[in-house]
């Protein structure tokens, strides 16, 4: 019989069983340490900040682990990171699904979110016909080395600067007004997702926030932030407002000499999201400067104000997906 258990409880050992878990960029270091992993757990569902993770068992072997993490976003929203599937467990797949999804609806979670390669069917359909997601955009991931970029001359960035604890409330209605109407409900950024975050550190990854300013007016048209585990793979997401897309450039040239500072050698992922009614300018922006596309995926949402009916009929075989950059 199988039963869920949380990692807490649970010899990370036992993920090196996993077939799937071979990538040696998830391995058990990325998971949280103990006694921290303890303490986390013990703390109630709105203080709670790290990743939480279970694992699927059955007459003692492991078949399954699934990752939580709360949206920064959105603190009552959660992203599943990662899943891991022993070959031939789609069944393992649906019961960590569904328990992690009920576990956190009794706790006061309001909603979920994941992000799935596109030609993954068998996770789209696990997804969205099993455990009922629902399909609401598209990402868009472009992978940028150092070398693709061509040689810049020094330029000057006064209307670039970090921004403000203070300015967070207008970086967000900034933000939320670009998104669409129909889809705000289940993608709307609360005013502490613009704020810097005191837990940064004990989730080994660094962000840095960015505003783009008109210098005369002081009006702000512009926000990205540059985020990064590991020094070498960072992360861009960026939002303008309509017809100051083209400064998606400028964005660009000053990540780049930002991260040359702290790595020589990096790559970029550039993440777009069709939920932003101007997603497509910023597609073409980049495509014009011949950035390629490095892979499209889907984001499904459950929420608790909406169901889909779906037949439980799958079969597959070794599903593996997980965030951007590597979890250290």
């Amino acid at each position: 019989m199988a039963i869920i258990k949380n990692l807490v409880f649970c010899s990370k050992d036992r993920l090196k069983n996993l077939t799937s878990f071979v990538n040696p960029e998830y391995n058990v270091s990325g998971f949280v340490p103990f006694p921290l992993d303890v303490m986390h757990y013990l703390l109630p569902f709105k203080l709670k900040f790290l990743k939480e993770s279970y694992v699927a068992l059955d007459n003692g072997k492991t078949y399954g682990l699934i990752t939580l993490e709360k949206d920064d976003a959105n603190r009552n929203r959660l992203k599943i990171s990662q899943l891991f599937l022993e070959e031939n467990s789609i069944e393992y797949g649906e019961l960590l699904i569904n328990y992690v999804v009920n576990k956190s609806l009794a706790q006061g979670a309001e909603s979920f979110y994941v992000v799935v390669d596109e030609t993954d069917d068998k996770m789209l359909k696990l997804l969205s016909e099993v455990c009922k997601f629902r399909i609401l955009g598209d990402e868009y991931l472009f992978k940028i080395k150092k070398s693709d970029f061509a040689y810049q001359k020094n330029t000057s960035f006064e209307f670039i600067r970090f921004s403000k604890n203070s300015e967070s409330a207008k970086i967000a209605e900034l933000c939320n007004s670009l998104i669409s109407s129909h889809q705000l409900p289940s993608f709307e950024i609360s005013n502490e997702y613009f704020k810097d975050s005191i837990f940064t550190g004990l989730k080994n990854k660094m962000v840095f926030k960015y505003v783009l300013e008109n210098t005369t007016n002081k009006k702000i048209f512009g926000y990205f932030a540059i985020s990064t585990r590991n020094n070498k793979d960072f992360t861009l997401d960026a939002i303008l407002a309509p017809t100051f897309e083209i400064y998606l450039t400028d964005i660009l040239k000053f990540v780049k000499c930002e991260i040359s500072k702290r790595s020589l050698e990096w790559t970029l992922y550039v993440r777009i999201k069709s939920y932003f009614t101007n997603h497509d300018v910023l597609l073409d922006v980049l495509q014009n400067y011949d950035f390629k596309c490095y892979k499209k995926s889907k984001i499904l949402v459950k929420s608790l104000y909406r169901t889909v009916k779906a037949d439980n009929i799958l079969s597959g075989k070794q599903i593996i997906f997980n965030d951007i950059t590597p979890a250290y």
